[in-house]
């Protein structure tokens, strides 16, 4: 078996509910931000914990400090 440069997926049925969950409200934007290096790992750790994109932690926050979650 040859060695892969692509990066793992994450499985069928993950892809179709994370794009689901990006498609399902309608037109979307780009937010791009910085931030501290050690704040960034830090996120990065977690949301590997748990499984979540970073996108959808972030979502979640803005949606919870506008009231819409």
């Amino acid at each position: 078996m040859a060695l892969s440069t692509k990066r793992p997926s994450r499985g069928d049925e993950t892809r179709a509910r994370l794009m689901r969950d990006v498609k399902g409200s309608g037109p979307t934007k780009r937010l791009n931000i910085e931030m501290d290096a050690a704040l960034y790992k830090d996120l990065k750790m977690r949301s590997a914990e748990e499984d979540r994109s970073i996108s959808d932690i972030v979502r979640g926050v803005v949606a919870e400090y506008l009231g819409r979650s």
